[in-house]
């Protein structure tokens, strides 16, 4: 396990790892009052096609401050089902998560819906 993490030069520096709870790392460079959060959790998951899967949630909360001057969290999580099947691999997760991606991204050639799904709440 990597306990301290620089992503996109933002240093996330590991809290805690627990079962039940997963695993915690925060980031403070705007202010201990407006953290980013990475949490990430694994657990043994069964799907409805009856497959025995890991379920992995990879979530981020990003603190801003409210109106009313108060922290609230925007929250962005990944859920991944993994067959536990040895013809799945790494890179097979790797694409699914690359689709997703690729609706929100706003490089050509991908689709930079963001605002549409998430501002407009188109579906």
């Amino acid at each position: 396990m990597n306990n301290d993490l620089t992503i996109s030069t933002l240093s996330f520096k590991y809290a805690y790892s627990d079962n039940e709870a997963g695993s915690k790392r925060v980031e403070v460079s705007r202010g201990v009052n407006l953290p980013e959060v990475m949490t990430v959790k694994n657990r043994d998951y069964v799907t409805p096609e009856k497959l025995k899967a890991r379920q992995t949630i990879l979530r981020f909360d990003r603190y801003v401050a409210g109106t009313d001057g108060n922290p609230i969290p925007v929250s962005a999580y990944v859920v991944a089902i993994v067959p536990k099947d040895a013809a799945v691999a790494t890179a097979d997760v790797q694409a699914v998560i690359a689709r997703l991606l690729g609706v929100l991204d706003n490089t050509s050639p991908n689709l930079a819906l963001g605002d549409n799904i998430f501002v407009s709440g188109e579906q």
